[in-house]
């Protein structure tokens, strides 16, 4: 994460699993709750939507450290158990 790869310093991305946050961490795990309380009052997603969400958003950031801009090329390969 935080790395700029561009143009021919990075021409693939191997992205080995969906990058789920730490169910361990207190802070996931707090977030997660807050949003299932909060949900209605709040217009909140539930946690597990926001957990997914997370993880998603981490693996569309690692997809996109080969291709920084128009011109730019490279593969992106996603290797999962499913």
């Amino acid at each position: 994460e935080g790395i700029d790869f561009s143009d021919e310093n990075a021409r693939a991305v191997i992205i080995i699993g969906i990058p789920f946050p730490s169910i361990n961490d207190i802070q996931v795990a707090q977030k997660k709750k807050f949003n299932d309380t909060h949900r209605a009052s709040k217009n909140l997603i539930s946690g597990s939507d926001w957990y997914c969400q997370q993880a998603f958003r981490a693996l569309n950031q690692a997809a996109g450290r080969c291709i920084r801009h128009k011109s730019d090329y490279g593969a992106i390969i996603f290797l999962g158990s499913q």
